[in-house]
């Protein structure tokens, strides 16, 4: 029998927000609807989102034929603290769908219809399961017919008895730890989990039962390095660029922990930067003889930056009343391969078993996923020859640099990669053909974009729910027209792998980002630009869709000087939390909403013009900060006037503009003008703008 312990149910009942579960619901727009059609919009969104689990929970809740006050407390606590737009009304309503189904369908018919709704969705068959065992355990116990429903739902939902026993004793532990000590560390947490999980899907569980931010950033990037691991052994990767690509995965994760403040986590960064940089020199080494004659001695630094790792990870867990038995690193890798290089025999055997005692000793303090990245290095070192094969084809110097998870064949979702055209925050750019044309030089060439999950997503929602929101919204980019400032959607497809994938027209030309490095730019030229940009921004509201990303990257001026929004990777109906480049990011961006001032996507582009705006004007960005940290305070500190637009206030030269721009950022969206009484404003100040010396002062 399952039992489901006191803290676990805590956890699920009050604060369970499970990756595959939209953390809240975005309203259409009222230009869209009138009120009591976005109350309908809303209601149906939510029994789409939700009903799923509460049919979970209600088929516990009637295996005793006993409908308790406190299991029907527990669904209700629950769907309400999954979202906290689900009122009382909505969950009775689920409810009373949920007994009526049953009595149609029967048990059966309700089994299969959960297994078809969320069967392949991994992270609600999870949630599902867990938040059926919370409803079995209200009373204290789980009952035999309660146990036999948990046995045929874990059946439908293909969830094993072991991986309940992961997921229930997981949530506990971490739980465990963080009420016992409300200030441990958030390096203290990760490491006690990474030792202990494997799935990317069991993190972003763990990451989702604390309301500390800083312990949810931790465990977010490490559930998106295992999942960048995992997804290198799909078939479309060739064997010799796991190593590569798993090691720029590890160095992805220790960059980003540069986010976190505290001693602890410095000192975790570290032991990852450490190894990070010694096993790059392994995994560059061309042959055996290089690698033992190196003076970086890449082998020991290896050896020296595990036991660092092995050491930390120890005092973590005797810190969480865990402690292990440590011991010394168990060889000396650069002897076993010296003694490879030299010829000696029976070496190559002793080379690969030394690998082999160095793993075996690691794991006992060493998080999976970081060993098998150091283990595909060191077997990719006995693999090595014994001298560089001179025979070997050189790189061509003309070779396009591709990351690691592009498959051999070049091809993504039937379009074949020229070349990487840029890398942001928000996703990698490439250009490409249509698969069938990549050997016509005259056919068209488009702009495909790709997600990119980094630490200013992991704030807020996980790695899996990114890529879901990702493939609802680039949906409705089919509702753009086509339009003289808007580069041309071609296609969306978001079952394309390694990962789904956007496609748009390839605007070839100058972005002003690049306008700006060179100071090519005049104040009538930058009139035009913005004139151009709000039409563009005009056209994308008009059709109930916000670009999400405004920023000089993403304006490029035609061959023919016409300004064209590009790369719409976060376009979209509904405004995201972390769907925004940090120094143009509104403050609701970041999740900061007024009561009473309803936040869209729309509202959010007008604020990131202002920013884009008083850059082109002055060759100086508004908002800097040296991290993210610093970036959020700076949007939240002001309500439309930060320092310089003050400055410009007192000005009657400046004044004009400043009240224009200052508009744009008011920190509630609604005191914000729409992007056409924007384009209607410029134009009244533009003929004295114009006449102005650029660029104008930014301090």
């Amino acid at each position: 029998m399952i039992r489901l312990p006191t803290a676990a149910v805590t956890a699920l009942r009050n604060r369970l927000r499970d990756r595959g579960v939209r953390p809240s619901i975005s309203l259409p727009t009222a230009r869209a609807s009138a009120r009591a059609d976005m109350d309908d919009v809303l209601d149906a969104l939510i029994a789409e989102e939700y009903a799923p689990l509460c049919d979970a929970m209600y088929l516990m809740m009637a295996a005793d034929q006993q409908l308790t006050a406190a299991e029907r407390d527990v669904i209700r606590g629950a769907l309400r603290e999954l979202d906290d737009r689900i009122r009382t009304r909505h969950v009775e309503a689920m409810i009373a769908a949920s007994a009526e189904a049953l009595v149609c369908e029967g048990w059966d018919g309700r089994l299969r219809a959960l297994s078809d709704t969320i069967g392949d969705d991994r992270a609600r068959a999870d949630a599902a399961i867990l938040l059926a065992a919370a409803v079995a355990y209200a009373d204290g116990e789980i009952a035999p017919a309660e146990n036999d429903v948990m046995a045929m739902l874990m059946e439908a939902l293909g969830v094993d008895d072991e991986r309940m026993r992961v997921l229930i004793g997981s949530l506990e532990r971490v739980n465990t730890v963080l009420e016992r000590d409300a200030k441990v560390d958030a390096a203290d947490v990760a490491v006690h989990a990474a030792l202990r999980l494997r799935a990317p899907e069991d993190f972003e569980r763990l990451a989702a039962t604390t309301d500390r931010p800083d312990v949810t950033l931790v465990l977010r990037l490490y559930a998106a390095y295992v999942r960048a691991c995992d997804d290198l052994l799909d078939r479309s990767v060739h064997p010799r660029s796991i190593p590569t690509a798993s090691v720029t995965a590890l160095g992805e994760l220790a960059r980003a922990l540069q986010e976190g403040r505290s001693e602890r986590l410095d000192e975790l960064r570290a032991s990852l930067e450490a190894l990070v940089e010694a096993l790059e020199r392994v995994d560059r080494a061309t042959s055996l003889r290089a690698l033992s004659s190196d003076a970086a001695d890449p082998l020991s630094a290896i050896e020296q930056a595990l036991d660092r790792l092995s050491r930390l990870v120890a005092r973590a867990l005797e810190r969480v009343g865990e402690p292990t038995a440590g011991s010394d690193v168990p060889v000396a890798l650069r002897a076993a391969v010296a003694a490879v290089a030299q010829g000696r025999p029976g070496a190559p055997d002793a080379l690969s078993q030394a690998i082999d005692r160095l793993l075996g000793w690691a794991a006992f303090t060493v998080p999976g996923a970081v060993l098998s990245t150091v283990g595909h290095v060191l077997r990719g070192v006995a693999a090595l020859p014994l001298e560089t094969e001179s025979t070997a084809p050189a790189k061509a110097a003309s070779e396009p640099s591709l990351p690691e998870w592009i498959p051999q064949s070049r091809v993504l979702g039937g379009f074949y990669v020229h070349a990487p055209l840029g890398d942001g925050g928000a996703g990698s750019v490439f250009v490409v053909s249509r698969a069938e044309e990549r050997d016509d030089a005259s056919a068209p060439r488009y702009a495909l974009k790709v997600p990119h999950y980094d630490a200013v997503a992991a704030r807020s929602v996980s790695e899996a729910e990114y890529l879901r929101v990702f493939k609802l919204e680039a949906g409705t980019l089919l509702s753009l027209p086509e339009h003289p400032n808007l580069a041309e959607f071609i296609t969306f497809d978001a079952r394309a792998r390694p990962k789904p994938l956007l496609v748009m027209e390839l605007v070839e030309g100058t972005d002003c980002l690049e306008l700006l490095k060179k100071r090519e730019l005049d104040c009538a030229r930058v009139i035009t630009i913005l004139d151009g940009a709000l039409s563009g921004l005009s056209a994308m509201h008009e059709a109930g869709v916000g670009h999400l990303d405004v920023k000089p990257s993403n304006i490029v001026l035609r061959r023919g000087g016409a300004p064209a929004l590009v790369d719409f990777g976060l376009a979209g109906r509904h405004l995201r939390v972390g769907c925004a480049t940090p120094m143009y990011a509104s403050p609701e961006v970041w999740g900061h909403v007024e009561e009473g001032a309803p936040a869209t996507p729309f509202s959010a582009d007008v604020y990131s013009f202002g920013c884009v705006a008083f850059e082109l004007l002055t060759g100086k960005m508004l908002f800097e900060g040296s991290h993210v940290l610093a970036l959020m305070a700076a949007h939240f500190e002001h309500d439309g006037k930060p320092e310089a637009i003050a400055r410009w206030m007192a000005d009657p030269a400046l004044s004009s503009i400043a009240t224009w721009l200052s508009s744009c950022l008011r920190r509630s969206p609604a005191a914000r003008p729409t992007v056409d009484a924007l384009q209607a404003q410029l134009r009244e100040i533009a003929p004295r703008l114009s006449a102005m010396k650029w660029p104008l002062p930014a301090a």
